[in-house]
Order: structure tokens, then C-alpha cells, then sequence
């Protein structure tokens, strides 16, 4: 823990679109709130579309900005943490054979732009998964007291996700982003996949999300994936693998995923480690006993054969690119396995 000065930079980041449209609708008396906490002269600027998020908080950054404070979803905080880093991996990357190569994670690297930089997470959309994972009130006005009631800030991990662009995509083969809480693979991430894309035809997020769990649970099938861990001992670094049916899984630095899972039991967010949650062979109305195994925490999982818990530094989810198996990072679906992730320990700076 430390203490730092908190100077008058801070900027506020708005996407008027989330918790279905009322961040928008009441920003006045949200704004009165804000300024009551974090002072009058408070700046904010809203997001007009996807991706202004990372782009603006570069700009802000830049300028000297020195506290960001995303108000919007999750997808809203990854977008405003990916502007604090710049991901690069080097030519020898290779999704496809990151097998054979346990050099793999060396040709990742993850560059800051501020590293005085705080970024000062609020609750402002409608599941607010990343605020139950580090432990923050979720209601707006008590967040807003404890984040100013100290100038304490702690550092957390990231993780990066690399990770295949989908087929019929025209842009680049590799997509990749910075991870605060979670990436889903496979039944969940498919479950927000198709919620979101039913999102402009049904305003309801509620429901669009069972439109989605409705037209996922009866046909999701299992896919063969491998699991590729990195394992570095002393000067040697060397591979462990696991082959099996899976259904969905989870990259995780915090606890929670979507629905409220405690998934990721063991997860602390600055242990420098990422853990991983595979549910092995359960298509169809079968995953449904198994997230009740999960929700029933760690002891529950510890006892089932068909679920794997792990915990390393860095990850490769392998599979064939014709399963078109989806990736959601931080509830954002951004591609397709085969994916990547390394932890890069104590990196962000988190207002508490």
C-alpha cells in the first residue's frame, strides 16, 4: 500500500449508452455527485462509440492527466485501462505454434504510458462485475466516499489477451487486449456474444441476456481445446499441456465472472499469477450443474473431476480456428481460440 498526493488532473470518462441508456438521461444530478467528491472543477467528455474509451484516455494521459475515472460498464473500464498500455509481441509470435516454442512469452511485452497514472474505477452499468471483484461499494455515491476518503491506491495485475481475429473479420489475424477481471471462453462467452448482438433489436439487457442463454444452452457442444502452460523454473522455462472436451472456461485475475459466479476462488488481483477455470464435457442443460458446482465455491470444485483449476503466469488455449470458439474480455466478445494470456504483476495503479 502507499500513499500519493492527488493533484487536481483527473478526468472523467462517460459513456452515456450504459446501465441501458440512464447514465446519459441522468448525468446532471450524477455529475452533482461527482463533483461533491472529487471537487467542482471535475472534467468529463462522453464517448460517442466503441473504442473511445482507450483512444481518449490515451489523449488525456498524454496532457498529464493523472487519475482517469471511467462512468459506463465494464466493457467501458477495459476500454479506458487498454488506453493506459500499449501491448506489443514481436515478430516470432505465433498463435498457431506457441506449442512448440516455450519461448512464447518472451515476445510479449506490455509498455505504460503514465505509470504515476490512477485509474479510479465507479460503479456505472448494469452488472458492475469488475467493482465486486476488487471489493468497492456498488452503489455510486459510497464508491465515490471511500475512493476520496484517502489518497491510498493500490497496484494490481494485468493480463494480456492475444487473441485470434474471427474468420470473417477483414482486419488483422491477431486481436489483442488488456484484461482486468476475466476472459471468458466458449459457452458464457458465447451466451454474451449473442446478447449482444440481440441488443439492437431488444433495448432490455435482462432480456437480451436470456434471449441469449435461451438460443446457447439447447446446441452448445463441447470442443476438444489443449491448455498450454508455461511453467518457468529458475533459468528453464518448459510447457505443460492438457487435452480435453471443454465447454467453457475462464482467464481470470479477479474472483467474479458474469452472473455472479465467486469462480475463481484462489484469484487475488496482485499475486502475479492468472488463474484458470476449464469446464470439461458438459453440452447442453449439463453446464447448468456445473455452474451451481462453481457458485458452490472452492471446496465444490476441488471434488469434481470434470472441472480444472489452475494458476500460473502465462497461458495458451489452443483450438481449431473452424470451431470459431468465442473469447469475451471483461464481458466484451473481442475473437476467437486460438488465444494467449500473460500476467504482468503489480502494473496499474487502482484507486481504494
Amino acid at each position: 500500500m502507499k500513499n500519493v498526493i492527488m493533484t487536481k488532473k483527473s478526468i472523467v470518462i462517460v459513456n452515456p449508452n450504459s446501465s441501458g441508456g440512464q447514465t446519459g438521461k441522468n448525468w446532471d444530478s450524477l455529475y452533482v455527485i461527482l463533483k461533491k467528491y472529487f471537487g467542482e472543477d471535475i472534467e468529463y467528455i462522453f464517448t460517442k462509440k466503441a473504442g473511445d474509451g482507450i483512444t481518449l484516455t490515451r489523449e488525456y494521459l498524454e496532457k498529464g492527466y493523472n487519475n482517469i475515472i471511467p462512468i459506463g460498464g465494464d466493457g467501458m473500464v477495459n476500454e479506458v485501462a487498454n488506453g493506459f498500455f500499449k501491448i506489443r509481441f514481436d515478430k516470432g509470435f505465433n498463435l498457431e505454434n506457441l506449442k512448440d516454442d516455450k519461448n512464447s512469452p518472451k515476445y510479449v511485452h506490455l509498455d505504460v504510458i503514465s505509470p504515476e497514472a490512477i485509474l479510479t474505477v465507479l460503479p456505472g452499468g448494469t452488472r458492475n462485475i469488475l467493482v465486486k471483484s476488487l471489493g468497492l461499494p456498488s452503489e455510486v455515491e459510497e464508491c465515490c466516499k471511500a475512493v476520496t476518503s484517502t489518497d491510498n491506491f493500490k497496484e494490481i495485475d494485468v493480463i494480456t489477451a492475444i487473441v485470434h481475429n474471427r474468420k470473417d473479420e477483414k482486419d488483422e489475424d491477431y486481436v489483442s487486449r488488456v484484461i482486468l477481471n476475466a476472459a471468458e471462453i466458449g459457452f458464457s462467452a458465447e451466451i454474451i456474444n449473442r446478447s449482444k448482438m440481440m441488443r439492437g433489436r431488444i433495448s432490455s439487457r435482462l432480456l437480451s441476456t436470456i434471449t441469449g442463454v435461451l438460443a446457447t444452452i439447447p446446441t452448445y457442444q463441447s470442443n476438444v481445446c489443449e491448455l498450454i502452460e508455461f511453467v518457468n523454473d529458475t533459468d528453464n522455462t518448459y510447457v505443460k499441456t492438457l487435452l480435453t472436451s471443454m465447454t467453457m472456461a475462464m482467464v481470470s485475475n479477479g474472483s467474479i465472472m458474469g452472473g455472479g459466479f465467486n469462480a475463481a476462488t484462489k484469484a487475488e488481483m496482485n499475486d502475479g499469477l492468472l488463474d484458470t477455470i476449464i469446464v470439461k464435457n458438459s453440452s447442453g442443460f449439463k453446464i447448468l450443474d456445473k455452474l451451481v458446482v462453481i457458485k458452490r465455491g472452492e471446496e465444490s470444485i476441488a471434488n469434481q473431476d470434470e472441472i480444472y483449476y489452475g494458476q500460473s503466469q502465462d497461458i495458451a488455449l489452443l483450438s481449431d480456428l473452424e470451431k470459431n470458439i468465442t473469447v469475451s474480455v471483461d464481458g466484451e466478445p473481442i475473437g476467437i481460440l486460438p488465444s494467449y494470456f500473460k500476467v504482468f504483476p503489480l502494473i496499474l495503479n487502482i484507486k481504494e
